[in-house]
């Protein structure tokens, strides 16, 4: 019996970056504890990453630092942030999170559709999602997988005529917590206060591009 699929099966994604969280995506660059990464993101809800965190394990905290956020066009932005910032699930994480059936999104998709792609069927607690992620804030991330793999992308600029999302440069410093989990009692994602230290280094000491 021949099957002939309604849309093309996609084998090969060209575009970089990914746009769902899972565990056995490979990380496509590493950061070293205290060390800083520059992302370059895409737009279209695209994720850059995953960046894994050398000897980041199940049970560590990671906390990220937002250095600066910027437009690849190169104006300014102050209020700049990403709207998705997180690490890989666990593979028991994405089994045991429970789905609603009642009027699931992927369910009423088209597999042909643009957004068939980019709708997970759920969401799992491991990233962040708030205005908040702006330059000189802190978060704290539980690390479900070795490596950590962080993920970020969904730029957001607000603007006079409301909020743009496109691409741009998101600079980030790691520093990575052993045990973080159990000794602080924290299973998800922390936001901290924003500091009062210096901007002057916000963005030195950039080690990696992603692209």
């Amino acid at each position: 019996m021949l099957f002939t699929p309604a849309a093309p099966i996609r084998t090969v994604q060209y575009i970089p970056g990914h746009n769902r969280w899972h565990p056995d995506i490979p990380p496509v660059a590493e950061v070293i504890a205290g060390g800083s990464i520059r992302l370059s993101c895409q737009g279209d809800g695209v994720l850059c990453g995953p960046v894994g965190v050398v000897g980041a394990e199940p049970g560590d905290l990671v906390m990220v630092e937002i250095l600066g956020i910027g437009r690849l066009d190169g104006c300014f932005s102050p209020a700049g942030h990403p709207g998705v910032l997180g690490c890989a699930p666990s593979h028991a994480m994405l089994r045991d999170t429970p789905g609603d059936p009642e009027g699931a999104l992927l369910g009423r998709i088209a597999p042909s559709s643009a957004d068939h792609d980019r709708i997970a069927a759920s969401a799992p607690p491991v990233r962040a999602s708030c205005r908040a992620l702006a330059p000189r804030a802190q978060i704290l991330l539980p690390v479900h997988v070795p490596g950590a793999r962080i993920s970020a992308g969904d730029l957001h600029f607000p603007d006079e005529g409301g909020c743009r999302t496109e691409g741009g440069r998101l600079d980030l410093r790691v520093h990575l917590t052993k045990r973080g989990m159990e000794r602080f009692q924290i299973t998800e994602p922390v936001l901290m206060p924003i500091t009062t230290s210096s901007l002057d280094a916000t963005v030195a000491g950039l080690t990696v591009g992603v692209a």
